[in-house]
């Protein structure tokens, strides 16, 4: 059996995208030791999968948020975004597109996931 890890991000831009950056750090370095990965966006974390939400992140230390992103995407990590959440937490950017490999879910499907992964919280 594979390895998975399931990574739920709660926080948006109020942290300045602390969490995130750890989250898509975290999840690029999971990936790279061969960790199927997902990473779930849902409450305020939800505002990470609107396209350009992340383009100014940049916390010492770390690269670019936007970097992270790419890289979790480019190297096949699974990016949820959870479907309830981003109509109540991103209604102020309805006109704004999900990131391309972004995928709104319900929350029967990352149950699923859950259960099948180590699960970590941010």
């Amino acid at each position: 059996m594979k390895n998975k890890m399931l990574i739920i991000l709660t926080t948006g831009p109020e942290d300045r995208g602390n969490r995130a950056t750890l989250a898509f750090s975290m999840g690029v370095s999971a990936l790279i030791s061969s960790v199927e990965t997902t990473i779930y966006l849902t409450m305020s974390g939800t505002f990470w999968s609107r396209w350009k939400a992340s383009d100014t992140v940049h916390i010492e230390g770390f690269d670019p948020l936007n970097k992270y992103i790419s890289l979790f995407l480019e190297n096949g990590g699974n990016l949820l975004v959870c479907s309830p959440c981003n109509s109540f937490y991103c209604s102020i950017a309805e006109n704004t597109a999900l990131i391309e490999g972004a995928q709104l879910c319900g929350l029967t499907h990352i149950v699923n996931v859950a259960l099948n992964s180590t699960t970590i919280t941010l």
